[in-house]
């Protein structure tokens, strides 16, 4: 890259984390940012996706159109949802709301397709290139990143971003020390029809963890748009969970011998379940990056940075944060004449602590399920709700631009003094 010529961005993935890295470094002069996807048309594979305060607070920085009311599931109670006994149904305790915010900035549930219509309805479609298999990411010895794809394909980058996911492609290559593993878990996630739950007697219109006293879970929640999900949390021994395909179709008998023992509401959700509707997803997750840029050329966004199962359920909110935070970081550096790397240090700076907490939770979280194996159900789901599962406040009042300004007020601090300290060498000769 010259003076004279864009930073080359190549952003791999058009999940939240891409689209939202396009949505972010197109307001940036001096960027030239395409995005790639092995994808044959924008589809989002799962069930449903939370959007919370700190989400509201990065789409409404990105001009994303706002998602409808009747596309959305909100309790009426400032709950973001409750956490019940899956064997009797007796409530445990819920997860609130951070005090203060306002309504519309509270949490939701809603289908994954309904952000990603936001997302594409703002992003310029002329820079999202489908049906673009990553196969090969080789770094320059005369700089620069060139990308190679399945269809032969090639394109060179002064930045990759990777915002591929989990088993993101972009991470292997820059961190080919890292490795993620199966977690242990399978997921089983299904979004179909409210009108086939509403018969059930007692059916709770609201967001429910069904928790069992071996880990294992179901949630079940309103969904928006006339639909109802399913998300349950499985123990699968290693030669079954590895052999999971990412949403791959699922048979629901599966499913319901996880749950025989738990409530009779439950076992009816499950009996409702429209068989073409179920899919599963083995979890894998990895340590901790002890950096989420390499090579002053690589950044990764959401679950390519932090490869853990589980994301509290933020994790599109998460990959947003990241985004636009790297935009803020490229937008500075070129405006100050300084190189792409010095960008992804700032970058890094604001994430990766960010980053080292969410893990520091999932382990705290980690122990308090090992804890209290020999009580019996009812008090070890209670022993371990009890500790698990925190407001989490801390995620959900995060404010990404506060956390910016702390690092970029960081970074000019210490540049000020190195001037001070580099004019006052100038000045010693003549001292002498």
């Amino acid at each position: 890259m010259t003076s004279s010529q864009p930073l080359r961005v190549a952003v791999i993935g058009a999940g939240p984390a891409g689209l939202g890295a396009l949505l972010s470094l197109r307001k940036v002069e001096g960027v030239d940012v395409q995005v790639y996807d092995q994808a044959q048309k924008l589809r989002e594979i799962g069930a449903g996706i939370s959007v919370q305060n700190n989400g509201w607070n990065v789409l409404e920085k990105l001009n994303v159109p706002p998602i409808p009311p009747e596309s959305y599931f909100r309790n009426t109670d400032r709950k973001r949802n409750e956490h019940w006994n899956g064997r009797n149904g007796a409530y445990i305790k819920a997860q609130r709301d951070p005090p203060g915010i306002s309504d519309e900035r509270r949490h939701i549930r809603t289908p994954r397709t309904r952000l990603q219509e936001a997302l594409l309805k703002a992003a310029p479609q002329e820079r999202i290139h489908l049906k673009k298999r990553l196969t090969d990411v080789h770094f320059l010895s005369v700089g620069g990143v060139k990308l190679t794809f399945e269809d032969g394909f090639t394109t060179i980058a002064d930045l990759v971003v990777g915002a591929d996911g989990i088993r993101s492609l972009v991470r292997r290559r820059a961190f080919p020390e890292h490795a993620i593993s199966y977690t242990g878990r399978v997921a089983y996630r299904a979004v179909f029809p409210m009108s086939l739950v509403e018969p059930i007697p007692d059916l709770p219109r609201k967001t429910i963890f069904w928790h069992g006293q071996d880990g294992r879970w179901i949630y079940t929640t309103p969904l928006g748009d006339g639909l109802f999900e399913i998300t349950a949390s499985t123990l699968e021994p290693k030669e079954l969970g590895e052999a999971v395909s990412w949403g791959q179709p699922a048979e629901v008998e599966a499913l319901r011998k996880h749950f025989t023992e738990f409530h009779p509401v439950v076992g009816a959700i499950i009996d409702a379940v429209p068989p073409q509707t179920l899919g599963q997803f083995a979890a894998f997750s990895g340590p901790q990056l002890e950096s989420i840029v390499r090579y002053g050329s690589v950044a990764l966004l959401g679950d390519a940075s932090h490869p853990f199962a589980g994301a509290f359920g933020a994790g599109a909110s998460f990959a947003l944060e990241d985004a636009w935070t790297l935009a803020q970081a490229v937008s500075y550096a070129l405006r100050n004449g300084l190189p792409v790397a010095e960008a992804l240090r700032l970058f890094d700076e604001t994430r990766s602590p960010y980053c080292s907490r969410l893990y520091d939770e999932l382990r705290s979280m980690a122990a308090a399920t090992e804890k209290g194996k020999h009580l019996p159900w009812d008090e070890r789901v209670m022993d371990r709700i009890e500790e698990r599962w925190g407001d989490f406040e801390w995620i959900f009042s995060y404010d990404v631009e506060a956390a910016w300004n702390e690092t970029l007020n960081h970074a000019e601090t210490l540049n000020q003094q190195r001037q001070a300290g580099s004019a006052e060498d100038k000045q010693l000769p003549a001292r002498l």
